[in-house]
């Protein structure tokens, strides 16, 4: 009888273990419940990271728009600079071989042994011719590999168009911030009609 009744009691004390593990997990695996004050926390929490998500997404949209516009503004320059470069040494070789048949002034005394210098102050620099008339002002200067000054694009006075003038028919007085010219404003005026 003691054999059943210490079976009975193990038996019983055993299934209140195994009830008390049992309730254990079941509280354990039981979802808790957040406050309404930390469900507002974390909603907030979650748009501002979906805000600064999206702002992001926003400025990298417009900083690649702007770029966009970048490469193609470069590129528009790029292709407009290669045309009149184009444009330039087809001239530049025409009028290398006929630029013997246009008349030449003498050169006045103080500009006879100088020649034209490689400044930037040249941009924009009135041009006359040798004997001090104002013909037109340098609009453009091409150089040489070597970051000489070359040639002058003169824009003429009145409409008379856009020259080219080779450096060895140009001195520059940096005093006065004048381009002196050895040729005719008359044959200035016949190669800026010429066309190539």
């Amino acid at each position: 009888m003691t054999t059943v009744k210490t079976l009975t009691l193990l038996g019983a004390s055993s299934l209140c273990f195994a009830l008390a593990l049992s309730s254990a997990a079941l509280t354990q695996s039981e979802p808790q419940t957040s406050s309404p004050e930390e469900r507002a926390q974390t909603q907030q929490l979650n748009q501002n990271i979906t805000d600064a998500n999206h702002a992001a997404d926003t400025q990298s949209e417009q900083n690649n728009a702007q770029y966009q516009a970048q490469q193609r503004q470069y590129q528009a320059s790029e292709k407009t600079y290669q045309n009149q470069t184009a444009i330039y040494e087809a001239a530049r070789g025409r009028y290398a071989a006929e630029r013997g048949r246009y008349r030449r002034g003498t050169w006045p005394s103080r500009y006879e042994h100088s020649s034209i210098v490689d400044t930037d102050a040249l941009m924009g620099a009135s041009v006359h011719t040798y004997n001090g008339h104002a013909v037109g002002r340098v609009e453009e200067i091409a150089r040489t590999p070597g970051n000489h000054v070359d040639a002058l694009r003169i824009a003429l006075y009145y409409g008379h168009g856009d020259v080219w003038v080779d450096s060895s028919d140009l001195r520059f007085d940096a005093d006065e911030n004048v381009v002196m010219t050895d040729l005719d404003r008359g044959d200035l005026r016949t190669m800026a009609r010429e066309r190539f």
